[in-house]
């Protein structure tokens, strides 16, 4: 991986942790790499997120609805 990992705990129901178990088991790789792969997906998502609403406030080059009614007739 290439980076320096923290290590942190995290508290699953026997049924999620059995899940994932098989779930690595399945996919042949750890538990800790789906977990941190699964967070990485949230901070991107977040990250998408963020960049979406920043864009949707950017208001330059737009006309409102109103103006654009009137320009359409």
């Amino acid at each position: 991986m290439g980076t320096t990992l923290k290590r942190t705990t995290i508290f699953l129901t026997e049924e999620q942790h059995e899940r994932l178990r098989r779930l690595a088991f399945e996919q042949r790789t750890s538990m800790a790499h789906l977990l941190r792969e699964a967070a990485l997906e949230i901070l991107e998502d977040e990250e998408d997120v963020r960049e979406g609403l920043k864009a949707l406030a950017d208001t330059g080059g737009t006309i409102t609805w109103e103006d654009y009614q009137r320009h359409k007739k």
